[in-house]
């Protein structure tokens, strides 16, 4: 049986954790990525996920939980990028049913808005309100310094956008960062490898496979969007740990290594 590598230990694919991966909750005019999912949509997503006796939780924990063998009804939460409406419209959402989640948010990027997609100009938390997420008990982590591809970076472009946002994040917040998340879920052994020596204790890619050697590093996420009803994620739920296994299947195929 294939298996994702801890530090304390290796977790068997079929038990690795459901993880969401959300972005901006608003309801906005042009959104050609469907990155966004409204608030009523997602408070319905939590309703979902509140009715059939699941927990969200930041990924830390989530983490925390599967090396103690403790991960069952827990489902990771995650919002990418550090939208300001994360914190208008979600936190009121997660706290009303006592769900913490991950933001992972860019360093470099604070109090501005998100300039790598075109036509989208949704403003990004400042400093002060990343303060407030943290204080409503969400998890910071980081999505790199300006939100570029990973795969493929020399090794100075990896060493600012891995390690030293994960310097940066740490001084402006005061708290420890332990999560790192793929921009577009790009990577590559060289970003895997950069992840590791920056010391994160874990990263989220998109579709990278939890294959014995990517460990922690490279945890799988499904993303969720406005289409998601309760139907759709009952699907995603029962085809999750099927989609991880095959994924992991494929790499092994290719080697087993980063792709």
């Amino acid at each position: 049986m294939r298996v994702i590598r801890s530090d304390q230990g290796r977790i068997p694919l079929t038990s690795v954790p459901l993880i969401l991966m959300y972005h901006a909750v608003d309801k906005v005019n042009h959104d050609p990525n469907m990155l966004c999912v409204s608030p009523e949509r997602f408070a319905a997503q939590m309703s979902w996920l509140a009715q059939h006796k699941l927990r969200g939780v930041a990924v830390g924990t989530l983490v925390a939980a599967m090396r103690a063998g403790k991960a069952r009804g827990l489902v990771g939460i995650t919002f990418d990028d550090g939208y300001v409406s994360v914190l208008e419209h979600a936190v009121p959402v997660l706290a009303r049913h006592g769900f913490t989640a991950t933001a992972f948010v860019l360093s470099e990027k604070a109090g501005g808005t998100n300039d790598w997609d075109e036509g989208t100009p949704w403003p990004l938390l400042t400093w002060p309100q990343v303060g407030e997420l943290a204080a409503a008990g969400l998890e910071i982590g980081s999505h790199s310094a300006t939100h570029v591809r990973l795969a493929g970076a020399d090794s100075g472009r990896l060493a600012a956008e891995v390690g030293g946002s994960r310097d940066s994040l740490r001084k402006q917040t005061g708290a420890e960062v332990s999560g790192f998340a793929y921009p577009y879920g790009s990577m590559d052994a060289a970003a895997w490898q950069a992840v590791r020596d920056a010391g994160y204790d874990y990263a989220c890619a998109v579709e990278a496979p939890p294959l014995a050697d990517l460990g922690m590093a490279a945890m799988p996420r499904i993303y969720v969007g406005e289409r998601d009803t309760s139907s759709r994620m009952t699907a995603k739920r029962l085809l999750y740990r099927g989609y991880v296994v095959r994924q992991g299947r494929r790499h092994a195929s290719n080697g087993g290594t980063p792709q």
